[in-house]
């Protein structure tokens, strides 16, 4: 721009030359340079423009052209893929076989200590197999002698169970000469009978033995029962006139009690049978008697405490009925008939006797201790006996004491039947009382 506004020395301005002719000779040369170069201006530009533009076409093609090679490259590495693949799978499993065997080797110690401490568990468990095996050969040898031992003792009641049969249809034996399930009482020493039918032991009412006392203390006490009964039933002003609930009730105690003493003739007359399976039943029949003779008299009570109120007297009456039940199952359990549960035998029939203490607290709380307490006096007079004959069976009294000389008469259990007699008696006569004053006790609304 400096060259384009220099002035050359011949155009400096004289005063006396006139602005036109300053104009001409001056500014016309100097307006004709600067539209040259802004010609050469445009010029220059026009032509950077194409050779941008060139470039940039270049620069695109050559893009262009790379994009072409990189895509046949990559379908070149593609295709070399897929045809290195299975070399390359192959190399990956060889790879990956080569690292579990260098594994291997690098756990080999650790397994080589596992076996080790196997190896001492397996001598170990040796060890005890070893005396397990030492206490089985004893534990062997000890149940050969048990075994040995049963087997004499079973050759010895077979023996003893064919003298038994043998000599029982000739003479009464003695207790060591009966086999081990008929010897109950080993205080009593002679008298025993061993017979081989049934009707053998009805035939031994007539003779006498040591079931004798046993037999006729309750054949006896049933006649004379059955014989109450039938005047009570057909003949009595106070039975025929009650309800026929009333009735119901003193039947069923008449019954049971009938059963009972039945029962245990039954019992006692068949129980020198030599018949091992008859021998059982019949004792189970004892049991049975005995059960239902208890409940039959708590129920008796029970109707007549709660005389007036139906719901009470039936639910008790109910229950009452269940153990009933319940005295009737037990006794054909296998157990219970075993000479060693001679007390457990006792025990449960306290047990079902012992439910009366329920209606007892429940009448004393109604009616009042006092009033309650004399109304049931012949009932305690009763369960009086049956405790009293409990007691001395239980312990075996007098012949535990005095061995062999209450073979046949006076030994315990013939005191028990007669506390049993005695037990059914003062219960009837508590039967008649309650059915005498059935209202008042009850406090019936009149």
């Amino acid at each position: 721009m400096e060259n384009l506004l220099t002035l050359q020395p011949r155009t400096v301005l004289r005063h006396d030359e006139s602005l036109q002719v300053f104009f001409k000779d001056n500014l016309e040369p100097l307006i004709k340079k600067f539209k040259y170069r802004l010609s050469q201006f445009e010029i220059a530009v026009v032509s950077s423009e194409n050779y941008t533009l060139s470039k940039i076409n270049d620069a695109y093609h050559l893009l262009e052209r790379l994009g072409q090679e990189w895509e046949r490259a990559l379908e070149a590495t593609k295709n070399d893929c897929i045809i290195a693949s299975p070399d390359l799978m192959s190399a990956m499993s060889e790879l990956s076989k080569k690292y579990h065997e260098l594994e291997d080797l690098n756990n080999s110690e650790r397994l080589e200590n596992a076996i080790d401490a196997f190896m001492t568990k397996i001598e170990e468990l040796d060890g005890k197999i070893s005396d397990a095996l030492g206490r089985a050969d004893k534990m062997r040898e000890r149940m050969e002698e048990k075994f040995h031992e049963v087997a004499e003792v079973a050759n010895e009641q077979i023996d003893k169970l064919k003298d038994a049969m043998s000599y029982g249809t000739k003479r009464l034996l003695h207790y060591d000469e009966l086999p081990a399930p008929w010897q109950s009482n080993k205080y009593i020493f002679s008298g025993y009978r061993f017979l081989n039918t049934a009707a053998d032991c009805w035939y031994s009412l007539f003779y006498v033995h040591n079931e004798t006392g046993n037999i006729w203390t309750h054949l006896l006490g049933f006649i004379c029962l059955l014989s109450i009964g039938i005047y009570e039933f057909f003949y009595s002003e106070l039975i025929t006139n009650v309800p026929i609930t009333d009735r119901l009730v003193f039947l069923i105690f008449l019954l049971a009690a009938c059963k009972c003493l039945m029962c245990s003739t039954v019992w006692h007359t068949l129980s020198g049978i030599n018949n091992l399976k008859i021998y059982k039943q019949v004792a189970c029949l004892d049991y049975v008697g005995i059960s239902v003779l208890i409940c039959a008299s708590i129920m008796l009570c029970e109707y007549y405490a709660f005389y007036c109120d139906d719901a009470i007297r039936n639910a008790y009456m109910v229950a009452t009925s269940s153990l009933a039940i319940l005295g009737v199952l037990m006794p054909f359990q296998a157990w219970f008939d075993h000479h060693d549960r001679r007390w457990l035998r006792i025990a449960f029939f306290i047990a079902l006797a012992s439910s009366s203490a329920i209606i007892i607290i429940h009448t004393s709380l109604v009616r009042g201790v006092f009033q309650t307490f004399g109304w049931l006096t012949p009932v305690f007079k009763s369960l009086g006996c049956y405790v009293a004959g409990v007691i001395i069976y239980g312990n075996q009294f007098p012949e535990k004491f005095w061995p062999g000389r209450f073979d046949r008469f006076g030994h315990s259990h013939q005191f028990w039947h007669l506390f049993v007699c005695g037990g059914i008696w003062y219960h009837y006569q508590a039967a008649l009382q309650f059915a005498s004053f059935r209202e008042e006790f009850a406090q019936c609304p009149t």
